[in-house]
């Protein structure tokens, strides 16, 4: 299998010269779960006619009334790497794809100032979530949700968080090391335990039914180890568990689709 192709196939080989659009409702919170800001933005996508090039371009309706745009534009030859697809806005960081609705844009290494994010991405047909972490000098500094959706923004967010996912799932776990090398297993009978995710992480149950488990300063000389999950449906809940090592790379990132 070629895993940079199927890679850029997951993530942007979906997009046609017909632009895409993703209305977005977006709210950022500290911490402590205090509400730091919300707006609506959209994300438009379209391809060249031999789809080698993508167009991307970003509107946001500020709180202060202000609109402002962002575009980049993402050549296939220069930006589909063999870690993962590279995006202008961030040198750092690439975008990887699982094949089964969850991508992530992932920081590649800890920056020296202890800088470090992603954008984990849940799709379920017309309707999108994404969770972006962030840590600035080292310290957990900003959760936000991202809800979206194909025709019309979204009004409101969710405050509904998850309380149980008990039960037998079928589990279907997909592994991509650095070099986008995948492998697939499936577990059958797999619990789901929600006080006891990763060792060390505290864990946040947020609206929208988002999952976290994060540790609050990032540790150093060790590794560690970052959640993030969704029920997608009744019977459908995703994660994703992003693996750092002790020098402060990406060493392994598992996607995890439970079905009940």
């Amino acid at each position: 299998m070629n895993y940079q192709e199927e890679n850029w196939l997951n993530i942007l080989g979906k997009y046609t010269p017909q632009t895409t659009t993703w209305h977005a409702l977006t709210t950022a919170y500290s911490p402590e779960l205090e509400v730091i800001h919300s707006y609506k933005f959209m994300r438009a996508f379209k391809s060249n006619s031999d789809r080698s090039i993508i167009y991307h371009q970003n509107t946001y309706y500020l709180p202060d009334n202000q609109i402002q745009e962002q575009s980049w534009e993402i050549n296939k030859q220069e930006c589909n790497l063999s870690d993962g697809v590279f995006h202008p806005e961030a040198e750092t960081m690439r975008a990887i794809g699982f094949g089964n609705g969850t991508n992530i844009w992932v920081s590649k290494k800890i920056l020296i100032d202890q800088r470090l994010g992603s954008e984990v991405f849940f799709q379920q047909e017309d309707w999108r979530y994404s969770v972006i972490f962030l840590y600035q000098e080292g310290t957990l500094a900003k959760i936000v949700i991202i809800k979206e959706n194909k025709q019309n923004f979204p009004t409101q967010v969710d405050d509904e968080s998850i309380k149980d996912l008990s039960g037998k799932w079928q589990l279907t776990q997909t592994e991509t090391k650095p070099d986008l090398q995948t492998s697939t297993k499936e577990v059958l009978h797999q619990e789901i335990k929600l006080d006891s995710l990763v060792e060390g992480n505290q864990n946040w149950f947020l609206p929208e039914k988002v999952v976290l488990s994060l540790p609050q300063t990032i540790p150093e000389g060790k590794a560690f180890e970052l959640l993030v999950g969704k029920p997608i449906t009744a019977n459908l809940y995703k994660q994703i568990k992003i693996q750092y090592d002790i020098t402060g790379n990406l060493s392994n990132l598992i996607s995890e689709v439970y079905e009940f």
